[in-house]
């Protein structure tokens, strides 16, 4: 362990007080910004890279396909949303969450022989909405197969959470300039890219501000708090994900069998 027991604070406290102790070189005051402002230019630049590039040109084939063995849309949309950045005070909290209370992944996050640039996967970061459940699964499988022959897969998570979160997650790695104060040193940046149905996102999009306020706070309810308690929000919330993924399964078997009988 790096130092004493931190009590109980926020993430970004944490991570600052950590960074300022045992990297002082590298961190200062406006890091979390100068980083915000690479993952911004990051965005950019890998939403017009091969990957992306390719990703798109492949899409219209992709829905093809899906329409052919399915029978239904493959997106929720007309294409592949942009790529964003992260926001400085999220990477603020999660950088502070992955460190752990007493910097035990300090050098995991941070490597020494790499530039000080924060090692977590969404510093760059995008959502897709898929109609059906079962196009997650398609769509997640042709990026990350995509990404396996251009050599830059790096992680392919399907992720089902005791939360309610449902979603698959693949994360590219990408050659990248980290700019600070006039240079470029050359680094390996990742991006997540977030698939999920669009029950799924509408659930995310209305309970994330919940969710937000329980990881950033080191005493926030545990589940054995909640789940058993039927007013609180977290009850609702976190259970009310696991019936829209339901809900999700249901619709797929009511889309084949609606194909079946029309056939």
């Amino acid at each position: 362990m790096l130092g004493p027991t931190v009590e109980p604070t926020s993430p970004t406290i944490l991570a600052e007080r950590l960074l300022s102790q045992h990297r002082p070189k590298d961190f200062s005051a406006g890091y979390w910004k100068l980083i915000a402002d690479n993952a911004e230019r990051w965005a950019c630049e890998f939403g017009a890279g091969p990957f992306w590039g390719a990703a798109n040109q492949n899409l219209g084939a992709w829905r093809q396909e899906f329409r052919q063995k399915f029978g239904g849309s493959l997106l929720a949309s007309d294409g592949l949303p942009p790529l964003v950045g992260k926001s400085d005070r999220s990477i603020a909290d999660k950088v502070g969450r992955k460190l752990g209370k007493n910097g035990e992944e300090l050098d995991k996050i941070f490597p020494v022989d790499r530039p000080f640039v924060p090692q977590i996967s969404d510093l760059v970061r995008t959502r897709v909405q898929c109609k059906f459940i079962d196009g997650v699964e398609f769509l997640a499988t042709k990026l990350a197969d995509l990404a396996t022959d251009m050599g830059c897969l790096k992680a392919r998570d399907r992720q089902g959470k005791v939360e309610g979160y449902f979603a698959q997650h693949v994360t590219v790695e990408q050659d990248a300039f980290y700019r600070i104060g006039g240079a470029a040193v050359a680094c390996k940046v990742t991006f997540e890219i977030q698939v999920a149905s669009d029950l799924a996102t509408k659930m995310w999009e209305a309970t994330h501000l919940l969710y937000e306020v329980d990881r950033g706070d080191t005493e926030a309810p545990q589940p054995k708090d909640w789940q058993w308690d039927a007013s609180n929000p977290r009850f609702i919330s976190n259970q009310l994900g696991h019936m829209m993924h339901l809900a999700d399964g249901l619709l797929v078997q009511l889309r084949n069998t609606s194909s079946g009988e029309k056939k």
